[in-house]
This record gives structure tokens, sequence and C-alpha cells, in this order.
């Protein structure tokens, strides 16, 4: 009944109102799913590969030097059985802070690839990992070379390879911060929500308008998650505005009307006294 009635809540201004006394361990919980819900499609978008595309948010090269980063590659390298078949010992540089070294080891390298035997090394200045090369399997640098996006393919194979190191971590931590901040910004809403009793003799209690808050932030994480894959931005926009209107007109349908019949309750009781 309790979760049929919750799931009301996300249409049902009265299911809201219903929902205030629900125990604080419930809340919680409920608040804990919304929050995760809410960060479902800014966490879906890092399965794919552009957030790993370090180059481009890092090094950031212009046209020209993509091209020439792969045209100085040596050709007669590449990728076999998850290493590097390479005679060749060289390293260039692309503009004025993008090394690449093969079969050479390099001292640090604030941004650039160090292409070993077993192993690369991707540099985006503060990070750097180390990779092996399955996820390079069967490329040839000479063909990459004779290809118009050759750069591009490069480095969406290894930001392939980065995803497979880094999805998990970032999908905790964007979980994390989103249950954090939901939790801070309902707990700040329902705070400042309380100053609505001044003028009230009786009014609800914190935990009540707390519930209020969770629950009507319902709709709101609805809207987030339709419109979050397409405009993540907006989705936020929609979030922090929608969820303290849907309480206020949840406040003036219920709350307000119940503090009033109570007040006129108390008149009258004192009146027949």
């Amino acid at each position: 009944m309790k979760i049929k009635q919750m799931l009301r809540a996300i249409y049902s201004t009265k299911a809201i109102y219903e929902l205030r006394k629900t125990s604080i361990f419930v809340t919680i919980l409920v608040a804990i799913f919304l929050g995760i819900l809410q960060m479902t499609p800014f966490t879906i978008l890092f399965f794919g590969t552009q957030p790993y595309r370090q180059d481009i948010q890092t090094w950031a090269l212009d046209d020209d030097e993509q091209r020439q980063f792969i045209a100085s590659f040596p050709e007669a390298c590449q990728i076999t059985n998850a290493a590097l078949v390479c005679n060749e010992a060289e390293n260039f540089v692309i503009g004025e802070h993008v090394y690449v070294y093969f079969n050479e080891p390099a001292g640090e390298v604030a941004n650039g690839l160090i292409f070993m035997e077993a192993y690369f090394t991707f540099n985006a200045y503060p990070q750097a990992y180390t990779v092996s090369y399955l996820g390079l399997e069967g490329l040839d640098f000479g063909y990459l070379q004779t290809l118009d996006h050759g750069y591009d393919i490069l480095f969406d194979r290894i930001a392939s390879e980065l995803r497979g190191i880094l999805v998990v971590p970032f999908v905790f931590r964007i979980y994390q911060t989103g249950i954090m901040t939901y939790f801070i910004y309902i707990l700040s809403v329902a705070a400042l929500a309380m100053l609505l009793k001044f003028g009230q003799p009786k009014f609800i209690k914190f935990k009540e308008m707390l519930n209020v808050m969770v629950f009507a932030s319902m709709l709101p994480v609805v809207f987030v998650i339709i419109i979050g894959f397409m405009t993540p931005a907006f989705s936020t926009i929609i979030f922090n505005m929608g969820t303290p209107l849907w309480a206020y007109v949840v406040y003036k349908k219920h709350i307000l009307p119940g503090l009033q019949e109570s007040s006129n309750e108390e008149i009258e009781k004192k009146e027949c006294d």
C-alpha cells in the first residue's frame, strides 16, 4: 500500500501530503534512490568514449597538429598479440607540449604518449595512465596514416581502453556526489520552508516538511531522467526549481488548509469553553 502511495506521489499532491508522516528511515531510503536516479543520465553519458577523450580536453591539438601527430609515427610499427612490434626507436614533439616516444623510456612527460613493447603510457596532465595494448590489437600505424581520420580512430580506441579502467570509479564518484548533493539540497530547502511557520499558531514539524520535500522531488526527478539524456545541464535546473515549486503547490492545496482548519477548531473549542 505504501509503495503504491509513493508511486502516486509522482503526480498527486494529495499523496505527497499523506506521506508527510512517513518514517525517517523510509524517507532516507527513498532519498538515496532518488539521488541515484537524478544522476543516471549523467552516468550513462560516461559509458561513451567521448568523456575519455582527454586528448581533446587537455591537449587541444588543432587539425593541422592532429595530422602532423599521425604523420610523424614510424610507418613500420604495429600492434600484434598485445605487443608493440617496432624495430625503430624514435621520439618527436607536436606543437610545444605533446611528446611521443617509441621504444624509448622517457622522463617526466606532462602530455604525450610513450609506446613501449608491452604497454603504452597516455599522459594528459595531471593524469597519467599505463595501459595494455589489448584495445589496440591489430593497429597498423602505417595504415593509420592513410586514413582521413586516423587521429580520431587511434584516440577513440585509447578512450575505450581508458573507459574500461575508469568507468567504475567514475560511476561511484558520480553517484556519491549525486546522493550527497541531493541530501544537502533537500535539507536546505526544507529548512527554508520552515520559515512559513511564522504567523501560523500550529505548523507541521521539520520531519514532515522534509518528507514533503523528498516526495515532491519525485516528479522533477522523472523529468530529469527524460530530459537529462538530451540536455543534462537543463535537467539540473528543472530539478532545482521544480522541487520547491511542486512542494509549494502541496503547501497551498493541503498543508495550509489543514493548518487553517486546525486553527478554526481550536478557536471554536475556546469559545465553547
